[in-house]
């Protein structure tokens, strides 16, 4: 488990493979950010997502024992309020920031721009010899595809943005 390579080594022999400096340094660089941030958002999302879950249980363990134990530990009335509290900011943590959301956004930019990647270096599908003229020919489609996947990325990204922008405004 300790020596498993990062994602992005896994794929990085896609990105090896193309040919010009300009076009390998823009997917490389894109596909790093969005699996950096699918991975980022994912983390967040699992942690803040088990304490929503462990929290409201623990704040029943800590109401049933600070009733068995009333008179040794008067301050575990406390425990339940401010677990309480806690669970609480968590849940709106979650819901105000989307990182479930925003994790599967990146996630899907990362796998369109690796599928994308793969068929051009495969010559498969719209880069196939029979559907493309010239080896310059597929690398302009080429170029557009991961141009789109970027703008769609930015596209999708403000709109998250802008729905929490717009619950503050609520």
């Amino acid at each position: 488990m300790f020596l498993r390579k990062s994602e992005f080594s896994q794929y990085k022999f896609l990105v090896e493979g193309l040919t010009d400096e300009i076009l390998k340094k823009r997917v490389e660089t894109s596909l790093r950010f969005y699996i950096t941030r699918a991975n980022k958002y994912r983390k967040r999302s699992a942690f803040l997502g088990t304490a929503s879950i462990v929290m409201p249980a623990f704040a029943t363990f800590a109401s049933a024992a600070a009733s068995f134990y009333e008179e040794q530990y008067p301050s575990l009335d406390l425990a339940v309020p401010v677990i309480t509290l806690i669970a609480t900011v968590t849940a709106g943590i979650i819901a105000h920031f989307k990182f479930s959301e925003k994790g599967q956004n990146y996630r899907n930019l990362a796998e369109s721009m690796k599928s994308e990647v793969a068929m051009y270096e495969c010559q498969a599908q719209k880069y196939s010899k029979e559907k493309v003229k010239s080896e310059e020919q597929a690398k302009d489609i080429f170029l557009q595809a991961v141009e789109k996947i970027i703008e769609d990325g930015y596209r999708k990204g403000s709109e998250l943005e802008t729905a929490e922008d717009e619950k503050k405004l609520a």
